[in-house]
């Protein structure tokens, strides 16, 4: 940037010195052509016989010289045959008359011409002008110079001083930029950094992102990247941890089965059994297990236009084909809108999960109602049961993995069904939460936002 500045910079200056000596020249070359107008008056007035200066060159020039006055700063000679004759009577700035080369230049004139010299007293600017009378051999030439150096002394002195603030500028700039670009750079080289630093086993480090400008919204997007990949491999190490904890009972109880099966035909049906029931139990461990680390990916979300009426009346007709219960709905109809942006088969498998749940721990003949309402900024989803009811201390525990209530609410399956509608609730920026006590069931509410986003392209819940 400094460079492209220096030049424009250079450019800028060499351009003003060139218009300003143009201008220089135009300037003096008026002065110049009205002083030969004044002389071409003078010559015509002497051939007309009404003034002096008219016997002949000479005599024209000697008329001329003492009649004019040379404006400050100027001269004016007169060569008769290539020989300097006579010159103006002030003293000029520096002898031209003595300069050999400048008057043998004028003496070639053929026509007015123009031209630049140097001198003892610096730049010259002249005109030459061929000077003949009728009747008088002699070939007479007038010069008239002007001394333009101290005017040029002025635009260096200009040109100087804009040097001079131009590097300034250009100083004062490049501690400025220096600034700016360390400010600019210091996020990316910690964006460089906090990549190369990054592992799976430690993946917390997170950039700064104050500014609202490009590299603050990089750094936002960077550390919304770190977010997913912690996430996802929180996920994993989750997933790797629970089935390492939770299928090493029943490997353990099928091997041992296995180990010291006997020949006898009842102790090896039984054998069977066992295994049979563990290797059951396995299998419906992992697939939970799956479900819950599929939940929490980022592109777990397949997010539909839904019927809130038509997903609360599939779910009832489904429920009610898992146990002998009495299974009510209930729903009213919605006074604000009935559609919903969301993934139907996990809303499905959620509230199918809190009904079973419902069935399992409500007694025969036991009410279980399904039901939904459209609230003004989301949805609410339940399921509602006349079980036994969940003891206050028991409420936010039950939502972890592997974590059954105490007393009441019984030990049946692996404890992962309500953190799995856990992680559907939230993988629609959502949420649920249990609304119970002891001897009076308990009522699971989904609550999920009209529109929800993919997790890897929407917006973090507000």
């Amino acid at each position: 940037m400094l460079v492209l500045v220096g030049l424009t910079l250079a450019s800028l200056t060499g351009a003003e010195s060139f218009i300003l000596t143009a201008r220089l020249n135009e300037r003096v070359d008026r002065e110049l052509a009205h002083d030969i107008d004044g002389f071409r008056d003078f010559a015509a007035d002497s051939a007309a016989g009404a003034g002096p200066g008219s016997g002949g060159v000479r005599e024209l020039f000697v008329a001329y010289l003492q009649g004019a006055i040379p404006e400050h700063g100027q001269t004016q000679i007169t060569l008769v045959d290539g020989t300097p004759y006579r010159r103006s009577a002030e003293v000029p700035p520096a002898r031209l008359d003595t300069d050999r080369a400048l008057m043998d230049r004028a003496a070639t004139a053929r026509a007015p011409s123009y031209g630049d010299a140097r001198s003892t007293a610096g730049a010259v600017r002249f005109v030459a002008v061929p000077v003949s009378v009728a009747g008088d051999s002699a070939r007479g030439v007038l010069v008239i110079a002007t001394f333009t150096q101290q005017e040029r002394d002025h635009i260096d002195e200009s040109i100087r001083i804009q040097i001079y603030l131009g590097l300034g500028a250009m100083l004062l700039s490049a501690c400025v930029g220096w600034i700016f670009a360390s400010r600019i750079v210091a996020p990316l080289r910690l964006l460089r950094d906090t990549a190369r630093s990054i592992h799976e086993s430690d993946i917390t480090r997170r950039i700064p992102a104050q500014d609202r400008d490009e590299i603050g919204q990089l750094a936002s997007t960077f550390n919304d990247m770190l977010d997913r990949l912690d996430d996802a491999f929180s996920t994993k190490r989750q997933f790797m941890n629970d089935v390492g904890h939770e299928l090493r009972t029943p490997i353990t109880i099928v091997l041992s089965q296995l180990e010291t099966l006997s020949d006898d035909p009842a102790d090896r049906a039984q054998t069977v059994a066992v295994v049979t029931d563990e290797l059951h139990r396995m299998h419906r461990m992992a697939e939970e297990l799956l479900m819950l680390a599929k939940a929490r990916r980022p592109d777990a979300l397949r997010p539909e236009d839904l019927s809130l009426s038509e997903l609360i009346e599939e779910v009832y007709v489904k429920a009610a084909a898992l146990a002998e219960r009495r299974w009510l709905l209930d729903f009213a109809e919605n006074p604000y809108r009935d559609t919903l942006h969301a993934d139907r088969q996990l809303l499905t498998q959620a509230m199918i999960q809190l009904a079973q749940n419902a069935a399992q721990h409500t007694e025969e003949h036991g009410r279980i109602w399904i039901g939904g309402r459209a609230g003004p900024d989301l949805v609410e989803l339940w399921v509602k049961d006349t079980g036994p009811g969940i003891r206050l201390t028991d409420q936010q525990r039950i939502f972890e993995r592997f974590t059954r209530a105490e007393g009441s609410r019984g030990r049946t399956g692996a404890g992962l069904g309500l953190a799995i509608v856990k992680a559907i609730a939230e993988a629609h920026h959502g949420e649920v939460d249990v609304d119970s006590s002891p001897g009076r069931g308990a009522r699971f509410t989904l609550r999920i936002p009209y529109v929800t986003h993919a997790l890897n392209g929407g917006p973090p819940k507000p």
